[in-house]
């Protein structure tokens, strides 16, 4: 029984559906389950081969097949619906892949943060910004808005910036990577340390970004996200974003300490740290 060759397949065979939530849904597999198949971590039961065998009009033995004789016997069986096949979309399996081998659920994670940086505009000052963690078709994403005003406690004036951004995690590690919206001119990455608790409170790690300036230069900064629960009033999380000074109140003291970008003594590269 080869599990990549069935991951391979059923992966190819999940592309003729709208959306393998949708493939889940109608065979009445869990969507963690189904990946595992996918990522070739494990085969399905025996009772879970024959729905799938009977959801997609192929044979047991035929799903272990190598990949390459598969795909010519579904390219010419008639029960299959070549026109909704999509064609090969390179950057679209490798998403799917890292998908696939995200290592932890990361429903738990799932709410509102206060997002909380230096800013490069303003080295002397903190940036707050406001995010939500959320999942749509089995897969997160991270959506975040960044309003740079120097009133402090203000979100009024400034320029502002929406972020999109797919949250992944791999080897114990939370990775977002995503893009500004408006101008559609930067991509923005997080590497952020998990927490191993039920409940969520802070996570920490380093931000790669485009500075503000006219020169644009990469730059990286400490990050620290402070979770605010499952259900937030968006409209007053926003109100409350900005620049603030580095020593104000309205900022607690382990915050400012977590984004301070220094290097340590004996330290030769920058470096995330956990809380």
């Amino acid at each position: 029984m080869n599990k990549q060759n069935l991951a391979d397949n059923l992966r190819l065979l999940s592309k003729y559906k709208k959306s393998i939530s949708e493939v889940c849904r109608d065979i009445g597999i869990n969507r963690q389950q189904f990946n595992k198949y996918l990522s070739a971590k494990t085969a399905p039961s025996v009772n879970n081969l024959l729905k799938i065998c009977e959801y997609f009009g192929v044979e047991e033995h035929e799903l272990f097949m190598p990949y390459e004789d598969f795909e010519q016997i579904i390219k010419l069986r008639p029960t299959i619906d070549n026109s909704a096949v999509r064609g090969h979309r390179p950057e679209i399996d490798f998403l799917d892949k890292l998908i696939q081998h995200s290592s932890e659920n990361l429903s738990k994670y799932e709410g509102g943060y206060f997002i909380y940086y230096r800013s490069s505009s303003f080295p002397d000052m903190i940036l707050r910004g406001y995010g939500v963690i959320y999942e749509d078709d089995g897969k997160h994403f991270f959506k975040w808005i960044e309003r740079l005003s120097l009133k402090e406690g203000s979100s009024y004036g400034g320029f502002v910036w929406k972020i999109k951004g797919l949250v992944l995690s791999l080897g114990g590690r939370i990775f977002v990577s995503g893009y500004e919206q408006l101008q559609m001119n930067e991509m923005v990455h997080l590497t952020l340390f998990p927490t191993y608790k039920n409940k969520v409170s802070v996570l920490s790690g380093l931000m790669l970004d485009i500075s503000g300036s006219d020169t644009r230069e990469p730059i990286c900064v400490r990050v620290m996200l402070s979770y605010l629960g499952k259900e937030f009033d968006h409209r007053k999380a926003l109100k409350l974003c900005g620049t603030f000074d580095a020593d104000s109140d309205d900022i607690r003291e382990n915050i400012k300490a977590g984004i301070i970008n220094n290097i340590e003594p004996g330290e030769s590269t920058f470096k995330g740290r956990p809380v």
